[in-house]
């Protein structure tokens, strides 16, 4: 008798669903701390204004983050061709991010 495995689609699913629900749920809880701590009288200078800016900057870095993680999937599994095209978005990504960050 054979006891059923995962296919490595199914691991894949798994561990980018566990990096956006892991990355998401901390991401809410630095920004409602830091808010917390602003609503009660807590200056910018004790760090609440930096919870709020970090929670905010991981909300936005997880899409880039899954692209990463699948990429380096897709090597292990020897998938060359999409761990091609992850790191041409993940390349894509990072431009788009360092031209956004020079042009403001």
């Amino acid at each position: 008798m054979t006891t059923p495995t995962c296919s490595a689609a199914d691991r894949l699913n798994s561990r980018l669903a566990w990096l956006l629900s892991r990355g998401s749920g901390a991401s809410c809880w630095l920004i409602a701390i830091g808010m917390v701590l602003r609503m009660f009288g807590a200056s910018a200078r004790s760090g609440a204004d930096g919870l709020v800016s970090t929670g905010i900057v991981l909300l936005i870095a997880l899409p880039t983050l899954r692209v990463a993680t699948m990429g380096v999937c897709f090597l292990f599994r020897r998938e060359f061709d999409f761990a091609l095209i992850a790191a041409l978005v993940l390349a894509i990504l990072v431009a788009s991010t360092l031209l956004g960050v020079a042009a403001g």
